[in-house]
């Protein structure tokens, strides 16, 4: 046996809500960033994210990774292993996580992937209701709906309802209505 201490190895995304649920949230949330077409256009190449804080991103909404263009194989690998942080940290920040259905757990990665963790987390209502908390509450088919009330984006301090398309977020309002879908099993 060495004495050489490794260091730990990162859990993947099957190891921390299972091989079905893993499937599904990577087609769901690649589906979601960047779909055939988007492929096609060359979405593996860098873009400026203009729906939301205008940053620089790749792939499938990576924005914490150099900006070059990506294969396929690379950005897919990228995808699963950002989703695996994002579903440890909604596991850990949610009591009762692993009771959850599989739709519950793709629309809350989904969720938290999409908006961020600190948003997931957030109890903060001055600015809408927490899907987070709803979670916690248990009170499900009430707590899918709440998805429907982030159908918005902030742009220089003011709220955007992406429901209307002239806004320029209508994706957004196709995406919470997607999670309250999977949230409900629809």
């Amino acid at each position: 046996m060495s004495d050489v201490r490794q260091p730990p190895r990162k859990r993947t995304l099957a190891a921390v809500i299972g091989a079905a649920a893993a499937a599904a949230v990577i087609s769901f949330t690649g589906g979601n960033e960047c779909d055939r077409a988007c492929v096609a256009r060359g979405g593996l190449a860098p873009f400026n994210d203009t729906v939301g804080a205008h940053v620089q991103t790749v792939c499938f909404g990576e924005t914490n990774v150099p900006m070059r263009r990506y294969t396929l194989p690379e950005c897919q690998q990228m995808l699963s292993d950002s989703l695996a942080g994002y579903a440890e940290a909604v596991r850990a920040s949610t009591p009762g996580f692993d009771q959850l259905t599989p739709g519950q757990k793709v629309a809350a990665i989904d969720y938290a992937y999409n908006r961020g963790v600190g948003a997931w987390r957030s109890s903060d209502t001055k600015a809408g209701p927490s899907v987070r908390a709803a979670y916690i509450a248990g009170d499900f088919p009430a707590a899918c709906e709440v998805y429907m009330a982030w159908a918005r984006v902030k742009r220089a301090g003011k709220w955007y309802d992406c429901s209307i398309r002239s806004n320029g977020c209508y994706g957004i309002y196709n995406r919470r209505r997607a999670e309250r879908a999977a949230c409900l099993g629809e």
